[in-house]
C-alpha cells in the first residue's frame, strides 16, 4: 500500500509539473511581450526589405549574377514569410496592442507585395521602381521600430 501511495503522489507531481509547463507555453502574451514580438517582426521585415533593396541596386549596377539575385531575393522572401508567421501567431492582448498590430499589418502587406514585385521585375525600370519602393518601406519600418522600442 505504501508503494502505491508513493506512485500516486509521484504521478500527481508529474501531472502538475506538465500542467504548469503547458500553461507557461500556451499562455497569452502580455502587452509588453506582444510589443517585443511586434518589434521583432518589424525588424525582420525591415531587414528583408533592405536585403531586397541592396540586391536590386547591385543587379541594376551589374555587380551580381542573375542566379545570385534570385537566391538573395528568395532568402529575403523566406525571412519575410517567417516574420509574417510570427505576426499571425499571436493575438493582441489588449486595445493598445491591437492598435500596434493595426499599424504594422499594412507595412507587412506592402513589404510582401513590394519584395515580390521587385524580385520578379522584368526590366530595369520595374526593378528601379521596386528598389525605390523598398527603400521607402524600409524607412517606414525603421520609424516604427524607433517609435516603439523602449
Amino acid at each position: 500500500m505504501e508503494a502505491r501511495g508513493r506512485a500516486v503522489i509521484a504521478g500527481t507531481a508529474v501531472a502538475l509539473l506538465w500542467a504548469g509547463f503547458a500553461y507557461n507555453v500556451s499562455r497569452p502574451a502580455d502587452a509588453k511581450q506582444y510589443q517585443r514580438t511586434m518589434l521583432q517582426v518589424a525588424e525582420a521585415a525591415h531587414d528583408a526589405t533592405q536585403t531586397g533593396r541592396l540586391v536590386g541596386e547591385q543587379e541594376l549596377a551589374g555587380n551580381v549574377t542573375g542566379a545570385y539575385a534570385i537566391t538573395a531575393f528568395g532568402d529575403a522572401t523566406k525571412a519575410l514569410a517567417g516574420a509574417q508567421q510570427k505576426f499571425a501567431g499571436e493575438g493582441p492582448p489588449d486595445d493598445r496592442s491591437a492598435a500596434l498590430r493595426d499599424q504594422l499589418s499594412p507595412l507587412l502587406s506592402e513589404a510582401v507585395l513590394t519584395l515580390g514585385d521587385t524580385a520578379q521585375a522584368g526590366d530595369d525600370k520595374a526593378l528601379r521602381d521596386g528598389v525605390r519602393r523598398l527603400d521607402v518601406l524600409a524607412g517606414k519600418l525603421s520609424a516604427f521600430v524607433t517609435a516603439y522600442a523602449s
